[in-house]
Formats: C-alpha cells, sequence, structure tokens
C-alpha cells in the first residue's frame, strides 16, 4: 500500500474511473467527470461503466472513452463462452491504454478488481467503511471521502478525488446533447397535444420492478396531476418504464394527462428538459432531471435523504421515515408504503419550487 505521500495523482496522467452502475449513481458522477475534464489535469480521462449505462455518456460526453462493461447478465447472459471472450478482449483493451492510476467509485468487490486487472499502475478506492465487499483491501491507495460514510453521492465522489488532489464539481448544470431527430420527435410529441415547452409537469412513474417500493403509487400522481391542472393550470406529462407499461395503457383519458410513448433515454430526456418542473422517486429519471436544472421534487420514501439528494438548489426532497414496502395497490392501508406520502403534501412542495424560480402560473393564495 503506498504511503499518504504519494496520494497524488500528477497532472498529464491517465485516469481510469471505475463507476458500473446504476444509471442514477452513474448520473452523479457527471459533475465530477466534467470538472474533471476541463481541468487540463489529465492527459486521458476514461469511464469503465456496464454497456447498458454507455449510451448515457454520448448524452453528455465528459470522458475522452467510454470503457464499456460487458455485463455477464446481459445480451450474453446464456453464453458463457461468449461473455468469457469479450471480457478477455474488453480487459486487453484496458491494459493498452496505459493507465497511471484507476480510481475505483463504485466501491464493491467486482469493481475493485476490475482496477487491480487493468494494468494501471496505481489504484485506489474507498477506504473502509466507505465501500463494500472488503473492497478496500484491493487497492494501492484507501480513499477518505468524509467525516461519516452517510453523506451524499456527490460528496463521496467529490471528497474521493480531492483525495488525490484532483478538482471537485463546480455550480451548475448539464445539458445532454441530443440528436436533431430525437430533438424533432419529441417536439412533434408535444406540439400534437398543444403542450408548450416550460408550460407541464413532467411526472416520472416509473421504479424497477426489483425496488418497487421506491414507486409512489399511480393514484396519487393522478390526484397530483389533478391538483396541479386545478391549482396552477399546468397539464402533466408522465413518463414510465418497462415496468409500468400496463398501468400507462390503461390511464384514464382527461385532458391535462398525456403519456409519453416508449421513449429511448435521449428522448425522455428532452422531454424533461422542456418541462416546467419534474416530480418522481428516487431513479435515475429523478437525479438526471435535477443535473438539468429542472426544478424537482424528489419522492424519497423509503431511501435516505442525505445519501440520495437531489443536485443544485432547484430541488426539493419529501422524505417519510418509516417506509419499507411497496405498496400493495388497492385496499392497501399506506402506513408503510410509498402511498404515506399525500399528493397535496407534494403539490405544496411543487408550488414551493415553481414559486422560487418565478413562474407567473403560480398563485401563492391557492
Amino acid at each position: 500500500m503506498l504511503s499518504l505521500t504519494a496520494m497524488v495523482v500528477e497532472r498529464g496522467s491517465r485516469l481510469l474511473v471505475i463507476r458500473l452502475s446504476s444509471l442514477g449513481d452513474v448520473a452523479r458522477l457527471l459533475p465530477c467527470l466534467h470538472s474533471l475534464r476541463a481541468s487540463g489535469h489529465l492527459a486521458r480521462l476514461d469511464l469503465a461503466v456496464e454497456d447498458r449505462f454507455a449510451p448515457l455518456l454520448d448524452l453528455f460526453p465528459v470522458v475522452d472513452r467510454v470503457a464499456a462493461y460487458p455485463r455477464s447478465n446481459g445480451g450474453l447472459g446464456y453464453k458463457p463462452l461468449a461473455w468469457a471472450r469479450a471480457m478477455g478482449s474488453y480487459l486487453t483493451d484496458l491494459r493498452a491504454a496505459r493507465y497511471d492510476w484507476s480510481v475505483d467509485l463504485h466501491g464493491i468487490l467486482r469493481s475493485a478488481l476490475l482496477g487491480q486487472v487493468s494494468g494501471a499502475a496505481r489504484t485506489a478506492g474507498y477506504a473502509r467503511g466507505f465501500g463494500k465487499e472488503g473492497s478496500h483491501l484491493l487497492y494501492d491507495v484507501p480513499l477518505i471521502c468524509g467525516a461519516t460514510p452517510r453523506i451524499s453521492r456527490y460528496t463521496r465522489y467529490a471528497g474521493a478525488l480531492a483525495a488525490l488532489g484532483l478538482p471537485g464539481p463546480a455550480e451548475g448544470y448539464l445539458s445532454p446533447q441530443v440528436r436533431e431527430g430525437d430533438r424533432v420527435e419529441v417536439e412533434r410529441f408535444l406540439e400534437g397535444r398543444g403542450l408548450e415547452p416550460q408550460r407541464f409537469l413532467f411526472a416520472f412513474i416509473g421504479a424497477s420492478r426489483a425496488q418497487a417500493y421506491k414507486r409512489w403509487p399511480l393514484e396519487r400522481f393522478l390526484d397530483l396531476a389533478s391538483l396541479v391542472w386545478e391549482g396552477v393550470h399546468l397539464p402533466t406529462v408522465v413518463g414510465w418504464g418497462p415496468d409500468e407499461a400496463r398501468e400507462v395503457a390503461a390511464l384514464p383519458s382527461r385532458g391535462h394527462l398525456h403519456a409519453i410513448p416508449d421513449w429511448p433515454l435521449p428522448r425522455l430526456l428532452k422531454c424533461i428538459k422542456s418541462a416546467a418542473a419534474f416530480v418522481g422517486a428516487d431513479t435515475g429519471a429523478m437525479h438526471l432531471a435535477a443535473l438539468m436544472g429542472v426544478p424537482t421534487v424528489a419522492l424519497l420514501g423509503p431511501t435516505d435523504p442525505v445519501l440520495n439528494e437531489p443536485w443544485g438548489r432547484r430541488a426539493r426532497v419529501v422524505y417519510r421515515p418509516g417506509i419499507g414496502k411497496a405498496c400493495s395497490g388497492q385496499g392497501c392501508d399506506h402506513r408503510s408504503c410509498m402511498g404515506a406520502i399525500g399528493a397535496q403534501e407534494v403539490f405544496g412542495e411543487l408550488k414551493a419550487v415553481l414559486a422560487r424560480e418565478g413562474q407567473a402560473a403560480v398563485d401563492s393564495g391557492n
């Protein structure tokens, strides 16, 4: 293990940052990567991320190269030999880059091992207590990110980089680089429904099946959409993921309610960026909305509001301790699920965030 005096990444170094998943965690790394690249401190900045999240870096090109990690449970899941060949080719490609440093900002055994086999001259990652699965044992330089592990992802990433003498994120918001075809498609959707940019609420109802406990019940979203329409006369555009397709197909027909098509990430982000405000649970979409500077109300019922706080001053958090299970649907008493958060409470936070942004549509007397 290197000494503390060696914990500085030299100017002109070739750096591999490792953050394999998830969408929200990779998204929250974007401000740090943006500052790192803009600083001119590094000769090369690459990011190792699972291949399914690599398209995010096409929208926010903040690194020199995306080293897309092949998932064994992805398209190659039933072909172990093919996956092994893909992984062998992947590691050969990493080693050819001759990195001076690999910095693991994921902090699990798999990511720490990737740093070890990347061929980097030196490895760094979270110190004991900040990572998991004994990952701290595999680094040349263990990084203490703060006084306690209970810090936001943004603080964690910035603290790790500061320990290496690297700059942290600057204030400000990011804009996705959306292709013309995707931009036109979103504009066509909005125009076809009589929706104006910055004059609608974007409500994201999605949450992965594995994290269904994060999902605010659909009836709460519908109640919120009615309150928003009646209170500030903003229609609601509903965003969703693959696990909500059936619910979206059954949405009631209301003039103030519009569900997006099954869009890829670029169109989803373009639509969110066009909204007056965003409401959603602790998902990648919520974190990206806040990162893009869209006024955001984050519904952090079951997830820690410190660890998962959204980016910037345009976001507000609704947190209800004690939520620990998914809503069981009709007949649920909503005592320990996300349904415990009421639409009126969220509407109050939404009006506050819109008023702070100077939205003329808000009537503070409502």
